[in-house]
This record gives C-alpha cells, structure tokens and sequence, in this order.
C-alpha cells in the first residue's frame, strides 16, 4: 500500500499529518503541485522523514499530481494506493479497515474503490449492498479514495483536462463503466477542510432563520466556481445519454447553487462572469487551465 499525497502551498500542519498517514502504509509519495519557493522547507522536511517528494515546475491541478503520485506508486510495486488531501486526516486504523474490505469481498463483486463513510460526520448513504455485505455508493469524495491496482490498470488514471472538481466523480463514473464497485470502509469518519460559508444575501438582502441568524451557504471562491460550473455541464453531456436521471440531478443541483453564488456574492460579479464562462465552456468541450485572461478578471 502507497499513500499518494499532492500538496500545493502546504503549511507547516501537512508534515504531522503525513507522518501519521506514512504510519498507515508502506511508503508514501507527496506531489507537489507548483508552489514555488513558499514550499521548499515543508518539502525538505517531508524529504527528511523518509517520504518521497515529487516536484511539478508548475500547477497543473489535483489530477495531474495524483496520476504523477499514482503512476509511481505502481512502478514501485503497489497493489493498492490511497490518495489523501493534504488537509484530510484519515482515522488511525481507515487503511487496515479497506483493505479488508478488499480481502472479504468476493470477485464477482469486484471491489475497484474503497472509500470513507463518514466526512466530518456527515454519513454515506449507500445505494445498494453487496452480497456480503458491504455498503456500495455510485460515487465518493477523492480524498481517502483506496484503489486496487486492478482498477487503476483497467479504468485508467484521473482525467488531467477537468484540472480540479468532479476529477472524483468523473473517475467513479468511468471505473464503474468497467464492472468495478465503490465500497464504503464502514464506520470510518475522515476530518476534511470543505472551505468556508458565507451568509445568504440574494441582492444584498439577508436571509434569516426563524430564530433571527442569518442563514448560510457553501461559498467557493471564482475560480472554483468556474471549474465546478464548467466540469459539471461536461460531465452532464458525457453521461446524459448513458445516465439520464444522474444528469438531470446534477443539472438541478448544480442550477441552484450557482444562482445562489451568483445572486448573493461576495464578489457576485466576477462569480457570473466565472460561471457564465465555465458553462459556455463546458458546453463547447474547452478543457484544461483556466483561461489566464479570466483569472486575471476573477481573481
């Protein structure tokens, strides 16, 4: 087993952390995603405990370090890998609970994903359950993710176009379209940073509670919204044939909180611009980086 780490701009939290996930497993491989010089004291401190550090010249986005960590996790040898967010930490015994999710589950029902249960307590809900047991999802949250060397072989590597957001969902899609099955590592709970939330003010008007505080939703900055508007109206075109009913929850889910971001702000503008653009995007199939005039905009 290999832990597959990617880190951009980590702090100096990121070393015990991943010396209490290296604990885990047999080697782990940290993947640093451009960041420049900000970086290089937490990486040689890495390097010092005994980790492999791998360096991208520059940010490429959460698939391309992970398929950089996971191509040398399997030229080393590994027979399962666990990709970890530099700001997750897994329960002391996640990686021995998979893998005997892996052992137990029999090959007709071909385990590909193992995945967390419980992400700062909020629970999965299981769609289905396998012959022996386990409870199995259509798809999960990257972080945590531990994958057989059979999936990854057979399904293939993360989709580096989609750069950041839905690379999870795409992949679970995609690896389920091989035969594989996403089971859930049962009564695990991971502690993940989901970022922040801001106070719901359509027009500058608050929304309140019945009990006067003003109501709160996920906020994600532009440049987020750009990649999670574009990467979305892909998918949905991808998959709208093969799965209609998932496109059409995703399209209503997706509608509605972009109209939150775009109506309640902060920065209401530049998130209509971000979204309008990354769904024109979306739309016309342009992949990759973030197109440098709108960052510049946007951000």
């Amino acid at each position: 087993m290999i832990a597959v780490v990617p880190l951009y701009r980590p702090g100096d939290d990121v070393v015990p952390r991943l010396r209490a996930l290296r604990d885990q497993v047999d080697s782990l491989i940290a993947v640093d995603d451009g960041s420049g010089d900000e970086a290089h004291a937490v990486l040689r401190d890495l390097e010092a405990e005994g980790m492999t550090v791998l360096r991208l010249s520059q940010n490429s986005g959460i698939a391309s370090a992970l398929n950089t960590g996971v191509r040398r996790a399997l030229g080393d040898g590994a027979d399962f890998v666990v990709n970890v967010d530099q700001d997750s930490d897994l329960p002391p015994d996640y990686v021995a609970i998979a893998l005997d999710v892996f052992s137990a589950a029999s090959p007709i029902t071909r385990i590909g994903i193992v995945c967390v249960d419980a992400v700062n307590g909020a629970p999965a809900l299981p769609t289905w359950t396998s012959p022996e047991g386990f409870g199995l999802v259509p798809e999960a949250i990257q972080t945590g993710f531990v994958i057989g060397r059979e999936c990854l072989e057979v399904t293939g590597l993360f989709d580096e176009r989609l750069v950041i957001d839905t690379v999870d969902t795409e992949y679970c899609l995609r690896a389920r379209d091989r035969g594989f099955r996403i089971a859930i590592a049962r009564g695990t709970d991971i502690r993940h940073s989901i970022g922040r939330r801001a106070e719901l003010r359509p027009f500058g008007v608050p929304m309140r509670h019945r009990s006067g505080r003003v109501a709160t939703y996920q906020y994600h900055s532009p440049l987020r919204r750009y990649y999670i508007a574009r990467n979305n109206v892909d998918l949905i075109l991808r998959n709208a044939a093969r799965r209609p009913r998932w496109a059409l929850t995703v399209l209503k889910r997706e509608t509605g909180v972009m109209v939150v971001s775009m109506i309640s702000g902060p920065q209401r503008l530049a998130q209509v611009l971000a979204i309008g653009t990354g769904t024109v995007h979306g739309l016309i199939r342009r992949r990759g980086m973030i197109p440098t005039w709108l960052k510049a905009l946007i951000t």
